[in-house]
């Protein structure tokens, strides 16, 4: 089976990977093939015949978000081939595009800030680009690499603490392999929300990771709207909890990592013996 993923960041090291692994024939397209990796095949985004035949003949999978102007570079460019696109087309999106309180599937986004804005006009344009296309949003993407303990270890042990402020994740793996199984099973759905449903406290995990490690505790530093940036504060303010009637439901997709403190305290113990 081909798939050609767009953009080569985080996420993309490990789908590729996998994806090799389950056999798939793997193309990457990004502005910069740096540290090529074995058996993957690599295009320039700029390489626009080549490219053009790749996104409208085979499975693709867009992990490049919006762009300084707000808009989605691949579709500026490549619009027409996806539109051609018969296969499967998955656009990672995130969860931005939400709202506050529980939400699925089926409710209906009402971003707040420009980011969660940004990200659902994006979305509206692969669907015009190619009704049979599935947006994935994200929780915020966590693993081997990219965890907070890293900052910890580190000496920096102060913790924005909100009350009652809980957020919403994923392990890469588990996108990984998220992504790989809707593939392999033809799914259909339209919005598939990405999250591992565990409802625990940035404090609480790394809390739990230093009392187990005998860690000095994490300083509670509470949160204020007023001493933080833009960025953080669009986390900050719009508490959600996000859930997946699709993941619990239709397909059968058993987490690798449930557990966000238990995943947590293997990432440090990991980091700690390197």
């Amino acid at each position: 089976m081909k798939l050609t993923i767009v953009g080569n960041g985080y996420t993309t090291q490990f789908l590729a990977a996998d994806a090799l692994k389950a056999g798939y024939e793997i193309s990457i397209i990004t502005r910069n093939i740096s540290n090529p990796k074995k058996n993957i095949h690599y295009l320039n985004f700029s390489d626009t015949r080549n490219v053009e035949k790749k996104l409208a003949n085979e499975n693709v999978i867009s992990t490049v978000p919006f762009n300084e102007e707000g808009l989605d570079p691949v579709l500026n460019k490549y619009k027409k081939s996806i539109s051609l696109n018969e296969n499967i087309i998955i656009y990672y999106s995130a969860t931005s595009v939400y709202g506050s309180g529980i939400v699925n599937e089926d409710s209906i986004p009402s971003p707040k800030y420009k980011r969660g804005l940004k990200r659902l006009s994006c979305e509206k344009e692969w669907i015009e680009a190619n009704s049979k296309a599935t947006i994935f949003r994200i929780s915020g993407i966590y693993g081997p690499n990219r965890h907070p303990m890293i900052k910890y270890l580190q000496g920096d042990n102060k913790i924005i603490v909100k009350k009652d402020y809980v957020s919403n994740r994923i392990h890469v793996e588990d996108l990984s392999s998220l992504t790989l199984q809707f593939i392999e099973n033809n799914c259909t759905e339209k919005i598939l929300n990405i999250s591992d449903q565990s409802k625990v406290s940035n404090y609480d995990a790394i809390k739990f990771v230093c009392n187990e490690l005998n860690l000095v505790s994490p300083e509670i530093i509470r949160y204020d709207p007023k001493k933080v940036s833009q960025m953080l504060k669009s986390f900050y303010e719009v508490n959600r909890t996000v859930k997946s009637r699709i993941i619990n439901n239709k397909i059968s997709y058993k987490f690798k990592h449930p557990n966000y403190k238990l995943a947590l305290l293997g990432l440090a113990k990991s980091l700690l013996d390197n």
